[in-house]
């Protein structure tokens, strides 16, 4: 199916618009500053995601500032660190504050012409409206898979045809067409893992002006 077929696209926040590994790093400097060595910025990463990743069971109890203060707790003692409930409820706010990729806004704004676009993602209730005026969306078209997961089962055929964009880090989880954006790959693999793969959301826009002119 070509990118001007698709009704709809169902577009990851994290990692996809939002830049949160940078948001991440900025964010963990104050426990880095005192932790000893030398760790790199994927090593620390890689523990932080692991860390979420036992939280997530709890996602419904603790909404997303929870998991992100009891991750960066646990970061601390892991790291030897004490760290107060306040420093951690601080990195958990830092989310707020998490940059869209450059070129985020100008693609948003130049495929709504074309698209229903949905945005999916964890953040908790008060942080959506900024997010989703920053990305140019309307609140109801913010999807917490936190609140709802079945929402993709439920709702995707209504959708249909839809191209769900995505970073390959994300497993499939429904019957949709998926567009992989490896903002931190130096190239794509070939054969490509899903319909279309691709670096950025500037590269998407681009190649759907190209299939315009097909």
């Amino acid at each position: 199916m070509g990118l001007t077929d698709y009704r709809a696209l169902l577009i990851d926040c994290d990692e996809v618009l939002v830049d949160r590994d940078s948001g991440v790093w900025a964010a963990l400097q104050p426990l880095l500053d005192n932790r000893g060595g030398q760790p790199s910025r994927e090593q620390v990463l890689a523990e932080f995601n692991e860390v979420v990743a036992t939280l997530y069971p709890r996602f419904a109890e603790l909404g997303f500032s929870g998991v992100l203060c009891f991750a960066h707790r646990q970061l601390a003692e892991t790291w030897g660190q004490h760290a107060s409930w306040e420093e951690g409820m601080s990195f958990a706010r830092s989310a707020g504050n998490w940059s869209l990729f450059e070129d985020a806004p100008g693609a948003m704004l130049y495929l709504r012409k074309f698209y229903r676009l949905l945005v999916r993602g964890d953040r908790d209730a008060q942080d959506r409206g900024v997010l989703c005026e920053r990305l140019g969306i309307a609140p109801e078209d913010f999807i917490s898979l936190a609140e709802d997961p079945q929402w993709l089962n439920r709702q995707g055929a209504e959708e249909q045809p839809t191209l769900h964009i995505t970073r390959p880090s994300v497993g499939t989880q429904v019957a949709l067409d998926r567009c992989l954006i490896g903002r931190h790959r130096a190239r794509q693999p070939s054969p490509c893992a899903a319909d279309y793969c691709i670096n950025s959301m500037a590269d998407l826009v681009a190649q759907h002006q190209l299939s315009l002119r097909r």
